[in-house]
């Protein structure tokens, strides 16, 4: 009799609890994934903000029987004014965010989302795909052309990833399982108005494996400053035939690189020494575009540039 009773304990607790978790693990988050993403956003223009922030996890919450992570946020960045004098935005800042920005859980192949302020649960990536297969709207995905063109893989310490090459109405050269895709984790597939993302660094425990195996994407807020950029005004933007990039301070061989919506590198211009760089419109086709001064392997100088006809 005591062991019958036992047993029926033993199953009602299962019954109990199987709902909450023994029916879940949150494979995609083991190992303290960490996202580094860089953005650069018109608040309004001719002010751009640039920033850098990290996505991590932060525990656990349950909601409707289903355990989702707690991802957070951390970044810092500068306001930098893209026209002339007078300047009219300027300064830097850092920040941690003390409350979660979304809620994330995994299940097989799929990621789905939740806000912290809304009862609707959104799917945010199936990675069940194959060549050819076009991938479903979601939560950041509106388009329904776009298209896996080549699958690969990426290692990591979880174990091998596959990486989707993609092709239609997206600004992001791959999907990336488990992790989002090749601008960011949340941020928007399709071409976002007024800001540029790009997923910078991806990171489990204290090594990155995306874009290439180095150290830990965590970035130290508050410590460093916001990608050693210098400040620096660019007039006139929009611009027709040349623009040019003024800064505050002298530089010494460095490297200008522009970059069109979709990540494409468009125009390079090398050695570049004093307190401005003359940019020729070239065959820069009319349109929005993202530039990077890089001086000794760093970013000092990112904004955006508009090409008029």
């Amino acid at each position: 009799m005591k062991l019958k009773l036992l047993l029926a304990t033993l199953m009602a607790t299962l019954l109990f609890t199987s709902g909450v978790s023994f029916s879940q693990v949150n494979t995609y988050f083991l190992n303290n994934p960490v996202w580094q993403t860089s953005s650069s956003c018109a608040v309004p223009y001719p002010c751009i903000q640039n920033e850098s922030y990290n996505y991590y996890p932060n525990g656990d919450t349950i909601l409707n029987s289903l355990v989702y992570k707690k991802i957070y946020k951390k970044g810092q960045g500068t306001y930098n004014w893209m026209a002339a004098p007078p300047i009219g935005c300027s300064g830097s800042y850092n920040y941690i965010d003390t409350i979660p920005s979304y809620f994330l859980r995994s299940v097989g192949k799929q990621i789905f989302l939740r806000q912290p302020m809304d009862t609707i649960e959104f799917m945010l990536y199936d990675f069940n795909l194959i060549v050819g297969d076009t991938l479903p709207l979601s939560y950041n995905n509106f388009a329904t052309d776009i298209t896996v063109t080549a699958i690969d893989s990426i290692y990591t310490s979880n174990g091998y990833r596959k990486r989707f090459a993609l092709t239609g109405s997206t600004w992001a050269q791959y999907l990336l399982e488990g992790i989002g895709h090749s601008k960011g984790l949340v941020e928007s597939l399709n071409v976002a108005l007024e800001c540029g993302y790009n997923l910078d660094c991806f990171s489990l425990n204290d090594t990155a494996y995306f874009p290439s195996i180095g150290p830990t994407c965590d970035m130290p807020v508050g410590i460093i400053s916001y990608k050693n950029e210098i400040s620096h005004t660019v007039f006139p933007n929009p611009f027709n035939t040349f623009t040019t990039i003024q800064f505050n301070s002298m530089i010494n061989n460095a490297e200008l690189n522009i970059y069109n919506l979709y990540g494409q590198k468009t125009k390079t211009i090398k050695d570049i020494s004093g307190d401005r760089i003359k940019i020729e419109r070239g065959f820069l086709s009319s349109g929005l575009y993202f530039y990077e001064l890089r001086q000794n392997s760093k970013n000092i100088a990112t904004g955006k540039l508009i090409v008029t006809d």
